[in-house]
């Protein structure tokens, strides 16, 4: 007997993240990348309780790269608030933490 995983991919993930802030009523955008883009923006921008929220959104598994890196420790260094989101419990969980605060 054959037993097929189905395979996760990032895509997915972004999805799940895209749609669950749109039923909460939560204001949030995709950055896109492109030619001229600067390196290592996030995927998504949400507004959360007055503040912006930078979310880079990965895989379990996934890496990331340094300009990624760099733009989160820019981040820590102002101030900025940047998640990494692996699945839709790591936004639940600054959900606990922040939605209502």
């Amino acid at each position: 007997m054959r037993h097929n995983k189905i395979k996760i991919t990032e895509n997915d993930i972004k999805k799940t993240i895209k749609d669950y802030l749109l039923v909460k009523g939560i204001f949030s955008f995709p950055i896109s990348q492109g030619l001229g883009s600067y390196r290592g923006l996030p995927d998504r921008v949400m507004h959360l309780n007055g503040k912006v929220v930078y979310l880079e959104i990965k895989l379990p598994s996934g890496k990331m790269s340094d300009w990624q890196l760099a733009f989160q420790q820019q981040c820590v260094t102002d101030g900025i608030p940047y998640r990494v989101i692996r699945s839709l419990e790591d936004l639940q969980s600054i959900e606990d933490k922040s939605w209502n605060t």
